[in-house]
């Protein structure tokens, strides 16, 4: 039986630069940086002589970790991020105050996919607002108001 939720994790092309972004965005180190490469970590990805090179944030307000993953071997080719292609992800975040995240985000480099905030007018978060950004390596953050 599944017990809980432990974390997100999210392949990118460039760990380093991944990492300097939410160290900002989450004002914090990560909690984990390093190399993994023993023969545990081939074993359970299915890949051979696999090095991943991992940054692991807790993220705050939560118990739950952002897991970052460059794969250093083997390498992979990046694929399209367009939120609407199978497979793409995304990852939630709240706050009190969107209008101040939106413009903090923004000033950290990640790109707004709106002009601003949007009202959601429908479902279960109607009332709230809600905006969703790329980050610089092109992964999608929303970020939901809750007031």
């Amino acid at each position: 039986m599944l017990t809980g939720f432990s974390h997100v994790g999210f392949t990118v092309a460039d760990v380093e630069a991944a990492t300097a972004f939410y160290r900002k965005v989450f004002d914090a180190e990560p909690e984990v940086r390093r190399v993994y490469d023993a023969p545990y970590t081939s074993e359970q990805i299915g890949y051979a002589d696999a090095r991943l090179d991992i940054a692991l944030f807790r993220i705050p307000g939560s118990d739950a970790l952002l897991e970052l993953i460059q794969y250093l071997n083997p390498a992979g080719v990046p694929v399209d991020l367009e939120t609407k292609n199978p497979g793409t992800a995304h990852v939630c975040l709240t706050t009190d105050d969107l209008d101040a995240e939106h413009a903090r985000l923004a000033g950290l480099g990640a790109a707004s996919r709106s002009a601003g905030p949007v009202r959601i007018t429908s479902g279960p978060n109607e009332g709230r607002r809600v905006a969703y950004f790329r980050d610089p390596q092109g992964l999608t953050l929303e970020v939901l108001e809750i007031s």
